[in-house]
């Protein structure tokens, strides 16, 4: 590849991959998901078994487990102040009804969105404060109960004055000293 995967210069992949750190690194998180197949001293193994960076919804054929599962939405800059725009982060969380209820006395779906909630709401963990916005319950089938959550926050717009595409073939400013690259495209008045 051309790019430089590892090192991508986007707000979402970024984000993402820091909120699956940050549910699989939570102690308590782990242990409500309640996954006897895998080993909670090794928490990243529950990501893409129990914690999923797209909106899962587990099939009929599924053994019956719980899921975090979450989403990162970018809405355009406002109209006023372009430098900024509204995410969303919704966090869908499916649980088996055969695994609703916990030894804690909170049906499971509710303990999670508890959790996921007390993790990011009004954090800034992931750049400005994180607000939940929506907190429903629901249901996909017969088999599985749902809590999502909704938070929005303000961030920086990715929006880079004065740069252009760097896979561009055709560039009028040069990246390094953001002055006029004459040679590539001629004299521009």
């Amino acid at each position: 590849m051309i790019r430089d995967i590892q090192n991508i210069d986007d707000d979402i992949i970024y984000k993402k991959r820091l909120i699956g750190q940050i549910l699989y690194s939570d102690p308590d998180i782990i242990e409500v998901l309640d996954n006897k197949e895998l080993d909670p001293t090794c928490p990243d193994e529950y990501l893409y078994e129990n914690i999923f960076p797209f909106i899962r919804v587990p099939g009929t054929q599924d053994i019956s487990k719980s899921y975090i599962t979450f989403m990162l939405d970018d809405m355009e800059p406002g109209q006023i102040n372009k430098a900024m725009k509204t995410q969303y982060l919704k966090v869908v969380i499916f649980v088996h009804k055969d695994l609703i209820k916990t030894k804690w006395g909170s049906d499971r779906h509710d303990l999670l969105a508890y959790l996921v909630k007390d993790v990011f709401n009004l954090s800034n963990q992931l750049g400005l404060q994180l607000k939940l916005v929506s907190n429903r319950e629901g249901v996909t089938d017969a088999d599985y109960c749902t809590r999502t959550l909704q938070f929005e926050m303000v961030s920086a717009s990715s929006v880079k004055p004065f740069l252009t595409n760097p896979y561009e073939k055709k560039s009028i400013v040069d990246r390094k000293d953001r002055t006029l690259n004459r040679e590539v495209v001629g004299d521009v008045k």
